[in-house]
């Protein structure tokens, strides 16, 4: 069944874009719903019983298909030509249910790894300001900003990378105290990363090159092994492609096809039983012409020389991305800045002060930790559907994609959770 009882609990918040959810149907309770099926534990809110069909299953395995970027909208349009997902909505349950803000997958991984909302963890972006390194960088890929630093390259610096993150204890930990397994099939491109070994800590990572690879390792772990255990496996390639080419093209389209085509291939008739299985999504994308993409700096050169500088002496760049604008902003020219984003931006964007935004409950219950509040900055742009705006650095930061997630719009926000207890 399709359960679209979640869809009235998103509220307005301007321009088109929603209020997330947190309370219930949520992307920030799947760990902690994934942590009491198999253990009995209460460490925090559920998903509803609803999206389980009204009664919650004591599986002695839980089977999760993570698939970037695969949200609400996509599963709408492309549901009913796949084998599995058709399977999922005739004989399981499929409910949209809210990302996190923001709608990213560097905030939406560490709360599935933590258990925690990014209000506790902290890691909230792809491009975040550390205060501990003293400068921006791309938070999952460990590197300086810019395309010419290779993933972990921070760690040339010296960076630590357990300081990404507020919070260090795992789901994978809690569950082995259980005696639970946790098993996370990862691509080799990261699975030794230095995110990835602080986030899957005590978890069990098995490494994979291809998606047949990886789905054919799962299959045999599900009818193998009887052991109590979550099993968590994520794919990112649609949302990759969607951000090249942008959601709704011809290559996002093939791009989803060619997953669940071989998911189709290889996970049917699986031997098992007492197993669910869980699909879901971090957050959508949504589609915008990269070219017309509006920089502040150069939109609005009057405030180009607004930024901060931090201890180190390197300049804290925009956080988050062409949806979800995080300024750092000299505390003698913010009002001067946020009064001209305000204005120029307006019909554009959203643009408030980070305390207003905090306020209104956008990133979680407060209060949030010490750390989350020094690196959001002090003034959020969140633009409206249609829209790109960012800052342009030569070599450092720009825009080249047409797909792009991070902010609240519709298609970004509502994602979606798919449970069947057979395949």
């Amino acid at each position: 069944m399709v359960n679209e009882a979640s869809l009235a609990r998103f509220a307005p918040l301007a321009g088109g874009l929603l209020r997330p959810i947190y309370s219930d149907y949520s992307f920030a309770n799947i760990a902690n719903t994934v942590e009491h099926l198999l253990t009995g534990s209460h460490p925090g809110p559920l998903l509803p019983a609803d999206c389980f069909g009204g009664v919650y299953p004591r599986p002695r395995r839980i089977v999760t298909f993570f698939v970037d970027s695969f949200g609400w909208a996509f599963w709408k349009a492309h549901g009913d030509r796949f084998r599995t997902t058709r399977a999922v909505a005739e004989q399981g349950v499929v409910t949209p249910i809210s990302a996190l803000f923001p709608s990213t997958t560097a905030a939406s991984v560490s709360t599935l790894n933590l258990g925690v909302l990014p209000g506790a963890h902290a890691l909230y972006e792809w491009n975040v300001y550390i205060p501990a390194y003293g400068e921006v960088i791309q938070s999952l890929a460990f590197a300086p900003l810019g395309r010419r630093h290779g993933q972990d390259a921070c760690l040339q610096k010296g960076y630590d990378p357990g300081e990404m993150l507020v919070v260090h204890e795992t789901v994978h930990q809690r569950l082995n105290q259980y005696g639970v397994r946790s098993v996370q099939f990862s691509n080799r491109s990261y699975a030794g990363s230095a995110y990835n070994t602080v986030a899957s800590a005590g978890a069990e990572v098995v490494r994979h090159g291809t998606l047949a690879e990886a789905l054919v390792q799962l299959k045999e772990m599900v009818e193998q092994s009887s052991d109590k255990a979550w099993l968590g496996f994520y794919w990112a390639s649609i949302d990759t492609i969607a951000h090249i080419h942008g959601p709704g093209t011809p290559f996002h389209d093939a791009e989803i096809a060619s997953f669940w085509s071989t998911f189709d291939a290889v996970f049917r008739d699986v031997d098992c039983t007492d197993t669910l299985y869980l699909f879901f999504a971090d957050h959508g994308q949504v589609y915008a012409d990269a070219e017309q993409t509006i920089y502040i700096n150069k939109r609005f050169p009057d405030i180009a020389d607004c930024l901060p500088l931090s201890p180190t002496g390197n300049p804290i760049y925009p956080n988050g991305s062409p949806r979800d604008v995080f300024l750092h902003v000299r505390p003698e020219r913010r009002d001067d800045v946020l009064g001209t984003l305000q204005q120029g931006l307006n019909g554009i964007a959203l643009v408030m002060p980070m305390d207003a935004a905090l306020a209104q409950g956008l990133f979680g219950p407060e209060p949030v930790s010490a750390e989350l509040r020094r690196r959001l900055g002090d003034i959020l742009v969140l633009p409206f559907e249609g829209h790109f705006v960012w800052w342009r650095e030569q070599g450092v930061m720009a825009n080249a994609f047409y797909g792009h997630h991070g902010g609240l719009a519709p298609d970004e926000l509502i994602t979606v959770l798919g449970a069947i207890d057979t395949l």
